[in-house]
């Protein structure tokens, strides 16, 4: 201290806290060893540093410079240089973006960095100074850890500067001349980036480079090259995308690579495809992210292609960096393995390298996915040899569309079956089904059909070794598709010997039916109809052909109907084995005694019958209705009514169910659910009496009837029920209820004048009813009249015998006000529970039209027999098949 001036000269050890800016600091937190000169001026308030220099990280920097207090300003002026070298990955880090920054991040380098680095400014808590670096390198390398990518001889001049508001906003990087040597030659890079925020890059890419090296930098995790060379003439324009996070989507502000990059001889691999190209040439043009591919020829998995195309959004896509890339052009192709294809055009599953082949599909599933999410094309396609599993397609030229929702194959042209096939065909994009609904329309030309031989042909699968994945042959395509063919065909030869001609064919596929919908013929017995066929299709394979028949009827006996349909099982001659994998030889069908029975088209399971049947009038035994309407499927063992509805008994019956068709000719188990809608009860009862089930006379019942069934039973060889072996869960709702001259009310009010018992009035009634073994089961019926509430529990034979129990309240039989209950009903107003101690009465008669035997009982015995009811019912519904959900009539 001499003079108001202090000196300080000699060697300092410790750490340099911080060094730069506090958000892009040059040193933080380093050791140092420094040589010190200083001196500080107490009246002008000013430090000066002259011949210092510091050792930071192994290299010396020479610093100079002052720092002044300015009166009257919450800082410190600064003017400081700082002139040495300094290893090159730390400089990379300070000058770069943060987004950016992750590119360098692990990299290593021996060589140094030329830097001059210079603070001056005023500097407090509120303010910063002016940061300049400037930094040089020459002949540096930058080796990254997975060692595929490397820089081994780099020229490089830049400068980073924080701006004239000295924060991240006017920061700037300029690097006016960068040259990467290569192999081939070399890379002249000129760049500027701007507002770090959110940086902003203005550059130009010119020369020639290897490309593995290039894609090893560019695209790591997207192509791996073996070999090729990359001519580059590049200029790039605007908003860096954020490295933080790949996945995020870049759609607006993207930067813009404009200029053109030509592959020569090139070799790579898209690693998460395993797609394999070699010998690749193409110029491509580069628009921002429009790509313009000019005379492309290579190998793709040793499939040669030539090309002229556009595309949109590529990079970005296969980066996933953008969910869409359009792509635009024509496509030459010597051959086209199908199966390959689809696999390197399969969807990428989130989190793997590359995609995985999905296993061999089970029960014959084809995946008919084609193109990935995002992928959008509009491509003439010429292939001199489609290959397909079972078939080769010659000479197919087609324009193939996908706009992200569906797949359009416009203009096909192709030879196949011996035949000229031409059309279109489309499907939905959406790869989440296994089995895509591919839509075509197609004409084929056809000399002679044979019926029986075509319905073979469409049930028998396609052989396949144990090993063999399944893809689609072309007759798998048409199978897991839907749409229409249209077919020209001289004669179509049927199995029974009728021969038509001049058909005009129409197929069409929806879901897993494949329809012949008209076949305009007339049979040599003179009839005129429309006779079609379709097949049933799971996945891959075939599960049924179909004959289907359409009829109209002004007047059907569905009991007829029923016995012609069962002649429809024609038996199968020399039927082929299915060869598909995984399928095994069925056991033939047996008899009740053990012996084979005869093998027929539907019990082996290869042809089925759908009947659509349409009547004005209709009759099944005692019951005639009108606006009858049938659907029903005949398949292998059963008879499925998918739809049964007629108007009878002055309501709407509506049936669905099943009936098993290989118990033999006198046995049919049927499995019915059935939805009454406004029955009239005099009627129903009519013809159940008509039908020996004696239960009511019509005239002494009105009132109408909803219910919901499930039943269970066997028609005898006249398609008839027999009741005695009859299950059923009955869901019944009565309205409107009147009973006349019931016995069984007379009997039990015997006290009482007829006048009174002979007419009585109910209330709406709903209850749950049980049928088994002839047998109506009563757990618990509440039926509120105008004499008085009763509630009845019990078995009614269907035959007509009955062991009923009743409960009822005498006080209000006796004194109850019978006309006012009446009027109460009449207008829908619910009766209250009189008071009083009820009387319980046991009814039981051994035969039909026999009296009733009247016994008194208590009420102990009552509940005792209720909880018998209540028990047998409940294992009724354990221990039988019976719905009562009645799933089969939800819509």
């Amino acid at each position: 201290m001499q003079k108001g001036v202090l000196r300080v000269d000699g060697t300092l050890d410790g750490e340099l806290g911080r060094l730069g800016s506090t958000t892009e600091p040059l040193f933080q937190r380093e050791p140092m060893q420094a040589w010190v000169n200083y001196r500080y001026k107490f009246r002008e308030r000013q430090g000066y540093i002259y011949r210092t220099r510091a050792t930071l990280n192994g290299d010396t920097v020479q610093i100079s410079g002052t720092h002044t207090v300015v009166p009257g300003q919450l800082g410190t002026q600064l003017n400081f240089r700082f002139v040495g070298t300094q290893p090159l990955p730390d400089v990379l880090r300070l000058a770069l973006p943060q987004s950016l920054r992750p590119a360098v991040e692990g990299a290593t380098s021996p060589s140094k960095a030329y830097i001059r680095y210079t603070i001056r400014g005023l500097s407090g808590p509120t303010i910063r100074p002016r940061n300049i670096l400037r930094f040089a390198l020459r002949d540096a390398q930058l080796t990254w850890p997975d060692t595929t990518r490397h820089i081994n001889n780099w020229d490089l001049t830049g400068t980073y500067d924080n701006g004239p508001e000295h924060n991240l906003k006017s920061t700037t990087l300029t690097l006016p001349h960068c040259r990467i040597h290569t192999a081939p030659g070399w890379l002249d890079v000129s760049l500027t980036i701007r507002d770090f925020t959110r940086p902003y890059l203005n550059g130009q890419v010119i020369g020639r480079t290897e490309l593995p090296e290039l894609a090893a930098v560019v695209a790591p995790e997207l192509v791996r090259a073996r070999r090729g060379t990359a001519e580059l003439d590049l200029r790039l324009q605007g908003p860096l995308p954020p490295q933080s996070d790949r996945n995020a989507p870049v759609y607006l502000d993207s930067l813009s690579v404009r200029g053109a990059v030509t592959l020569r001889d090139a070799s790579f691999a898209l690693l998460d495809r395993g797609a394999n190209f070699s010998g690749v040439n193409v110029q491509v043009g580069l628009q921002d992210s429009r790509w313009h591919l000019t005379n492309a020829t290579g190998l793709l998995d040793g499939m040669r292609f030539r090309a002229t195309a556009t595309t949109t959004h590529l990079l970005d896509y296969l980066t996933k960096r953008h969910p869409t890339t359009d792509i635009t052009g024509n496509f030459a192709v010597d051959e086209v393995r199908l199966d390959r294809v689809r696999e390197l055009l399969r969807p990428v599953a989130a989190g793997s390298a590359r995609t995985v082949p999905p296993p061999a599909a089970k029960s014959g599933k084809l995946d008919m996915s084609m193109f990935p999410p995002g992928l959008r094309l509009n491509v003439g396609l010429r292939c001199d040899r489609l290959f397909l599993p079972a078939d080769t397609v010659n000479h197919l030229a087609v324009t193939v569309r996908h706009d992200g929702r569906r797949v359009l194959l416009n203009n096909i042209r192709g030879q196949v079956w011996g035949a000229n096939v031409s059309g279109r065909a489309s499907w939905p994009s959406d790869t989440s089904q296994q089995v895509a609904p591919i839509r075509f329309e197609l004409a084929v030309n056809y000399d002679q059909l044979n019926y029986q031989n075509l319905l073979r042909h469409a049930a028998r699968p396609p052989q396949r070794s144990a090993k063999e994945p399944a893809s689609p042959a072309l007759r798998e395509l048409l199978l897991a598709a839907n749409g229409h063919v249209t077919c020209s065909i001289d004669a179509m030869h049927l199995s029974a010997g009728e021969n038509i001609k001049d058909v005009r064919l129409r197929l069409e596929k929806t879901g897993s039916s494949l329809r012949m919908p008209y076949l305009n013929f007339a049979t040599t017995r003179g009839g005129i109809g429309k006779a079609t066929a379709t097949v049933q299709v799971e996945g891959t394979r075939v599960q049924a052909a179909n004959a289907t028949l359409d009829l109209r009827y002004a007047t059907l006996d569905v009991q007829q109907l029923l016995q012609m349909l069962a002649g429809l099982d024609v038996k199968e001659e020399n039927a082929p084995q299915s060869a598909q994998n995984g399928s095994r030889r069925k056991r033939p069908a047996v008899n009740g005694n053990g012996t084979a029975r005869d093998k027929s088209l539907l019990s082996s399971g290869i042809l089925s019958a759908v009947v659509r049947v349409q009547a004005d009038k209709v009759q099944y035994t005692a019951v005639r209705g009108t606006d009858f309407r049938l659907v029903s499927r005949l398949r292998e063992g059963e008879a499925v009514l998918e739809e049964c509805s007629l108007n009878a008994l002055q309501g709407r019956i509506k049936l669905r169910g099943r009936m098993l068709t290989n118990a033999g000719q006198n046995h049919h188990p049927l499995h019915v659910q059935t939805q009454l809608e406004d029955i009239a009860l005099p009627e129903l009862f009519t013809t159940l009496t008509y039908m020996n089930i004696n239960l009511l006379d019509g005239h002494n019942v009105r009132g109408t009837l909803r219910c919901s069934a499930d039943i269970h039973t066997d028609l005898d060889s006249t398609f008839l029920p027999v009741f005695a072996t009859t299950l059923g869960y009955l869901k019944t709702d009565i309205r409107n209820l009147e009973l006349l001259n019931v016995d069984f009310f007379t009997e039990a009010l015997k006290f009482m004048k007829t006048e009174r018992t002979s007419h009585l009035f109910f209330e709406p009634v709903s209850t749950q009813l049980l049928l088994h073994d002839g047998r109506i089961l009563i757990p618990s019926l509440r039926l509120n009249s105008n004499l008085s509430n009763l509630e009845v529990s019990g078995y009614y034979h269907l035959d007509g015998r009955a062991n009923l129990y009743v409960s009822l309240n005498p006080l209000q039989v006796l004194f109850g006000n019978n006309q006012k209950r009446v009027e109460r009903i009449e207008q829908g107003r619910l009766i209250r529970s009189a008071r009083g101690r009820p009387t319980y009465i046991n009814l039981r008669r051994a035969a039909a039209k026999s009296p009733y035997k009247v016994r008194l009982f208590k009420k102990s015995e009552q509940r005792e027999q209720q909880e018998t009811l209540r028990q047998q019912s409940r294992q009724l519904l354990l221990t039988q098949p019976l719905d009562t959900t009645l799933r089969l009539l939800r819509p």
